[in-house]
């Protein structure tokens, strides 16, 4: 079955806020209050973003989020798909229209993944996003706070993904 991708607009308004709740839960197992969520919609539908809802049917199952980093909207900020509907192939769908979009205007489109989220960095890999753009590196003041998940060599150097990356 085939997905559609709807601009939200403020009929939408409360499907979007109830999805990108359910982001932060999944994502970070992090509770949003309304005025966070608010914040979080407010800001990814402003002038620079475009901010899609994942329709299946007549049920809207995630959602994508376009946005500028100072150029075209051409980095894909946020990709969510409700967990019951996830490894069904709707992501893939999501990621191949708005790669449609984007190249109507850009030569390429930006993904971001944190190093810890083994599934999307699979999907994307999947998909065809073998380029590394920029690598986001941090160091924690307290090494043993996080458990280390893997090694990884880039470039011959040696990095840890830990699970709060």
């Amino acid at each position: 079955m085939d997905i559609e991708l709807v601009l939200v607009n403020e009929s939408l308004k409360e499907k979007a806020l109830s999805l990108i709740k359910a982001f932060w839960l999944c994502h970070n197992n992090e509770a949003q209050n309304t005025d966070e969520t608010l914040e979080d919609y407010n800001s990814w539908t402003a002038s620079g973003h475009l901010f899609y809802l994942i329709k299946l049917g007549n049920k809207y199952i995630g959602f994508a989020h376009l946005a500028s980093r100072g150029a075209e909207i051409d980095w894909l900020e946020d990709l969510f798909i409700l967990p019951e509907y996830q490894r069904r192939g709707f992501g893939s769908q999501a990621v191949k229209k708005l790669e449609n979009h984007v190249k109507q205007y850009s030569e390429s489109m930006h993904i971001e993944a944190a190093a810890r989220n083994t599934q999307a960095i699979k999907l994307y890999r999947k998909l065809g996003y073998d380029c590394l753009n920029t690598i986001t590196i941090r160091k924690d003041f307290d090494k043993n706070k996080y458990k280390v998940k893997s090694q990884e060599t880039i470039t011959g150097m040696d990095f840890v993904v830990k699970d709060n990356c």
